[in-house]
């Protein structure tokens, strides 16, 4: 049985046409779910008992269920654990920092990609996620924390662009004015780079919608051994593909670069990495590498991680690093729900 939620507005309206109400109760049904976050039927007061008997007929209201959830006390990172209908595990973060309330939210079971510093791929891939399932992340986590979400980052599980068409349409339903009616600026979407959805995703969302690129290293070799999908989709395309994004969209470019010790962190590395982001004008913003159990890698020293810095900042690429926001909750992605699928 699908859920409601994940309906745009197009979809609403023809579910309550076609069950015999009003094209306007479609309106007051998208406002509880987007605006309100109601997790129960009864929880929509001024709908008429028989509507709401209609559709729960054809639709359950939610296809996630929470299992876990963290404290979400003051500044920091809390995750959450949700079971999907069909029986499999996903992960989410709710990130608290400087007045914002940022939902960190997966867009797949497992991940392609198979970075083997991060946990994600470590169980798999299994399927994409519904934009309702993505949504719903959000939604309970709103419910939970008592928070009001400000921004949205597609970081959690998973490789968006592998996802497209339902990244898009959850994409619709946060901006929409039917919907969550947030600001492009306010969601973020990282991708390892696949080059083929990249262009694509750039026009469709007018630019929007903020696009950060993982990129870890500048030599095809060591990028391959940081992020496998580079075999497929290699620095050259990538690379070519954000000049036209650059050139064409006139879209900014920003990069995600994760700093490990002895691996990717050498003056020369830095020197390397500033030859693809000046052309392209690219701000890189500078993650220090989060430790996950399974891998032997380990976190730069600060002198180190300055060094690195300053090296971009000289060579005239702007950088920044990225304040860590997940060490105190075991913050690696997909580590939660890797270790209660194990155990």
């Amino acid at each position: 049985m699908k859920a409601l939620y994940g309906s745009t507005a197009s979809e609403m309206e023809a579910l309550i046409v076609s069950s015999g109400f009003p094209k306007f109760r479609a309106a007051q049904i998208l406002d509880w779910l987007y605006r309100k976050h109601v997790l129960a039927w009864e929880e929509m007061k001024n709908l008429p008992k028989d509507l709401l008997k209609a559709i729960a007929g054809s639709h359950r209201l939610t296809a996630l269920q929470m299992e876990e959830a963290g404290v979400c006390a003051g500044e920091g990172s809390s995750k959450f654990l949700f079971r999907t209908a069909d029986g499999h595990l996903l992960e989410s973060m709710l990130i608290s920092q400087e007045n914002r309330e940022t939902v960190c939210v997966s867009s797949q079971l497992g991940c392609p990609v198979q970075c083997p510093f991060c946990a994600s791929g470590k169980g798999g891939f299994i399927r994409n996620l519904t934009a309702g399932e993505i949504i719903e992340q959000i939604i309970w986590i709103a419910r939970q924390s008592g928070r009001k979400i400000t921004n949205v980052v597609f970081m959690g599980m998973g490789e968006p662009l592998e996802n497209f068409d339902e990244v898009m349409k959850a994409l619709e339903i946060l901006t929409a004015q039917w919907g969550f009616e947030m600001g492009g600026r306010k969601i973020t979407l990282s991708t390892s780079g696949v080059t083929k959805r990249i262009y694509d995703f750039v026009k469709c969302t007018d630019g929007r919608i903020r696009l950060s690129v993982s990129l870890h290293s500048a030599d095809d070799h060591a990028r391959s051994r940081l992020i496998p999908y580079n075999r497929k989709y290699p620095l050259s395309g990538l690379i070519a593909e954000l000049k036209k994004v650059h050139r064409v969209l006139k879209r900014d470019i920003t990069f995600e670069y994760t700093l490990i010790d002895g691996v990717n962190d050498s003056e020369a590395d830095a020197k390397a990495v500033a030859r693809i982001a000046k052309p392209l004008q690219a701000k890189i913003n500078l993650i220090p590498y989060n430790p996950i159990r399974e891998v032997v890698w380990k976190t730069p020293s600060r002198e180190r991680m300055d060094r690195f810095r300053e090296t971009l900042e000289k060579s005239g690429v702007r950088s920044t690093f990225r304040k860590s926001a997940g060490k105190d909750v075991d913050g690696a992605c997909g580590q939660l729900r890797l270790d209660r699928v194990r155990s």
